[in-house]
C-alpha cells in the first residue's frame, strides 16, 4: 500500500542542491574581493554561510505555517508594501550606495525591501482576487484598482533605480491577475501602458541607454558600452564543454560585472562548462515543474495563486538573470535565486520554498483525509 507523503522530498532536494552549489559559486567567485578589500578570502563565504542557516530557519518556519492564515493578514499589505519601499529613502534607516536607493539597516542587518516585497505582493494579490472573484471581471471595480496598485509600486522600485526587479514584479503581478480571472483584454490594456514609463526610465537614465546599446551592437565599444555583454561571452566561451576546472575562471578577476551575484551564472559557465550550466539549468526546469504540480493540485483557489506567484517569481527572475549571462537580455542587475551571493535574494528564495511545500502538505493531509474517511464508510 503506498504511503502519503507530507512533504515534496524532490522539490527539497533540487533546492538543496541549487543552495549548495551556489555556496560554491559564490566562494569561487568572491576570494579575489575578499582578499583584496576585507584581506580575507573567506569574507563572503562566511557570511553566506550565514545567510544559508537564517535561511534555513525561516524555511522550516514558513513550511510548518499554514499558508490559509496568510490571507487573513492580507488585506493591509499594500500599505506594507508602500512603507517598505519609501523606508529606502528615510535617513538613518536606508542606505545610499553609490546613488542607489534599495537597501534598508535593521538591527545592524542590511536588507532589501524589492525581495521581501515578492512574497508579500503575491499573498496580497492571491488573497484579493480570491475575495473579488465576481467583480474581477469589471474594467473599474476589478482591474483598474490593482493597475493602480502595481503601477505604484513599479515606479517606487524603478526610481530606486531598479528597473529590473520593477519590470520582474509587474510581470509576475501581471500573470496572476491573468490566472485571478482578469480579461485578457484589460491586461492589453495595461501591457500597452506600461510601455511609456519603461521606456521613460531606460532613456532617463544613461547607463540604461548603453546597456541597451551594447547589448544591440556588442562589438560597437568592446572597452566601454560592450564591455559587460563581451566578457560575459568571453567567460561563457571559455569553459568549453567541461570548464576550466573550480576556482580557475580567469573573468571573475574585475572583468564580469558582479561577479559572486548577477554575472555567477557566467562564472560557472567558465569554471564548470557547458555540462554545470546544463545541470542549472535542469535543476530550475525540474523545480518549476514540480512547483507547477503543486499549483495544479493545490487545495483552494488561494493556496493555487499563492503557489503561482511564488513559482512565477523566483523562475522569471532566473530566466532573466539567465538570459542576461548568455546575453539573450540586456544587461539588468538581477541575482540568481538560491545561487547568486545576498541575504535577501536567498531568504526569500527559502521562505517561497517552504510556503510551496506548505501547500504541498496540505494537499497531501487532505488526500489522506479523505482515503480514511472512504475506507471508514466502506467498512461501516
Amino acid at each position: 500500500m503506498k504511503k502519503n507523503k507530507t512533504l515534496d522530498c524532490f522539490l527539497l532536494l533540487i533546492t538543496f542542491l541549487l543552495v549548495g552549489i551556489g555556496i560554491m559559486a559564490t566562494f569561487s567567485a568572491s576570494t579575489c574581493y575578499g582578499s583584496l578589500y576585507k584581506n580575507n578570502p573567506y569574507f563572503l563565504l562566511k557570511r553566506q554561510l550565514m545567510w544559508v542557516g537564517i535561511g534555513l530557519l525561516l524555511f522550516w518556519l514558513a513550511f510548518k505555517f499554514n499558508y490559509q492564515k496568510y490571507q487573513k493578514l492580507s488585506k493591509g499589505l499594500p500599505f506594507l508594501i508602500m512603507l517598505l519601499l519609501l523606508s529606502v529613502f528615510i535617513p538613518g534607516i536606508g542606505k545610499e550606495i553609490r546613488g542607489v536607493h534599495r537597501w534598508i539597516y535593521l538591527g545592524g542587518i542590511q536588507i532589501q525591501p524589492t525581495e521581501i516585497i515578492k512574497i508579500i505582493l503575491v499573498i496580497y494579490l492571491a488573497s484579493s482576487l480570491v475575495r473579488k472573484k465576481k467583480k474581477i471581471k469589471s474594467f473599474i471595480n476589478g482591474f483598474l484598482p490593482y493597475f493602480i496598485v502595481i503601477g505604484i509600486i513599479f515606479i517606487l522600485i524603478a526610481i530606486e533605480p531598479d528597473l529590473g526587479t520593477a519590470i520582474i514584479v509587474g510581470g509576475v503581478a501581471f500573470a496572476l491577475l491573468y490566472a485571478g480571472g482578469v480579461r485578457v483584454f484589460h491586461l492589453f490594456y495595461g501591457i500597452i501602458l506600461s510601455i511609456v514609463p519603461i521606456c521613460f526610465f531606460i532613456l532617463s537614465a544613461d547607463y540604461r541607454k548603453n546597456r541597451i546599446i551594447g547589448f544591440l551592437f556588442p562589438g560597437k565599444d568592446p572597452h566601454g558600452i560592450s564591455f559587460q555583454p563581451l566578457h560575459l561571452k568571453i567567460s561563457l566561451g571559455s569553459g568549453g564543454l567541461w570548464g576550466l576546472g573550480p576556482g580557475q575562471g580567469k573573468e571573475k578577476l574585475f572583468y564580469l560585472p558582479a561577479p559572486y551575484t548577477d554575472s555567477i551564472f557566467a562564472v560557472i559557465g567558465e569554471e564548470l562548462g557547458f555540462i554545470g550550466t546544463t545541470l542549472i539549468v535542469i535543476l530550475f526546469s525540474l523545480l518549476a515543474w514540480r512547483c507547477l504540480k503543486i499549483v495544479k493540485k493545490a487545495p483552494d483557489e488561494f493556496g493555487k495563486l499563492l503557489a503561482m506567484g511564488l513559482t512565477l517569481s523566483i523562475c522569471f527572475q532566473a530566466i532573466i538573470n539567465m538570459g542576461v549571462s548568455t546575453v539573450l537580455l540586456p544587461t539588468t542587475g538581477t541575482t540568481l535565486p538560491f545561487v547568486s551571493y545576498g541575504g535577501s535574494s536567498l531568504l526569500i528564495s527559502l521562505i517561497s520554498v517552504g510556503i510551496l511545500l506548505n501547500i504541498s502538505k496540505k494537499l497531501n493531509n487532505k488526500v489522506k483525509e479523505t482515503t480514511e474517511n472512504g475506507r471508514s464508510r466502506s467498512k461501516s
